[in-house]
């Protein structure tokens, strides 16, 4: 897209540009209609093969039926996402797996009756399960934090949870210990997918629209121990400098 857009000055070395629909070139009516009225104001003369016709920009009634069919992209964009969320929220209360693979369990394919598959599910790896329950058995102790756990981890050779990566680092380890999966609880619904400028991107959603779904067969971290994770987390945060809005802004200076 931002080839052909590039492409219209000076002057464009094409004449004529065919599209399925007026959804292939976006489904945000304000930026993509924009865009249109600029390719054809550059004198190229724009097809769209579905509908068997040319989208002229030259009236006003030709700017408001290419505004109508821009709405329905944008409108029918909004309402895929809404089934797929919906389609999502009952796979996740379902205990089914609605997203990537986590470290210490397999996803395993369920088929029904013709070998289609149905949905997936988690089931604990034993191998993982043991390094995830070192980490926390290390992180409770004293003077051991997350880059020292990392390194001991890199010392032993232990294979990190993406095998193309060097190794183990700090940020994975405190990734693993902030997981509630570990303990048997599924968070779901934390983030969603918006669009900002022509693109998708995400935000982050309040904590009163999370899902929170009890996994007591998925728990490989017992309650007293994550007790202690969580204690520790909390005696360190108290310590770090912070700004008013919860910034942090430097490492203890052990005064």
């Amino acid at each position: 897209f931002l080839r052909l857009m590039g492409a219209l000055r000076p002057k464009p070395p094409f004449q004529v540009l065919v599209m399925s629909e007026e959804s292939r070139l976006g489904r945000e009516q304000t930026r993509t209609q924009y865009a249109l009225l600029e390719i054809v104001e550059a004198g190229v003369r724009v097809f769209f093969y579905l509908e068997d016709q040319e989208r002229k920009m030259d009236t006003a009634t030709d700017k408001l039926m290419s505004m109508i069919k821009n709405f329905g992209g944008e409108f029918e964009r909004e309402r895929a996402s809404q089934r797929t969320h919906d389609k999502l929220l009952q796979k996740a209360r379902a205990g089914h797996v609605v997203g990537c693979k986590v470290f210490g369990y397999d996803n395993v394919e369920v088929t029904g009756p013709d070998g289609t598959r149905q949905h997936v599910i988690r089931r604990i790896n034993p191998a993982e399960c043991a390094i995830v329950l070192r980490i926390f058995d290390m992180y409770t102790t004293d003077g051991i934090g997350v880059h020292g756990i990392a390194k001991a981890l890199n010392a032993d050779g232990v294979p990190p949870p993406r095998r193309h990566r060097k190794g183990w680092a700090g940020t994975c380890v405190r990734a693993i210990l902030l997981r509630p999966l570990y303990r048997g609880v599924v968070v779901w619904n934390k983030t969603q997918a918006i669009h900002r400028r022509g693109t998708q991107t995400s935000r982050k959603r309040p904590q009163s629209e999370w899902e929170t779904i009890p996994a007591p067969d998925l728990a490989i971290v017992p309650p007293d121990l994550w007790a202690k994770v969580e204690a520790k987390f909390e005696r360190a945060r108290t310590q770090y400098v912070r700004n008013p809005k919860g910034q942090l802004l430097s490492r203890p200076s052990g005064a």
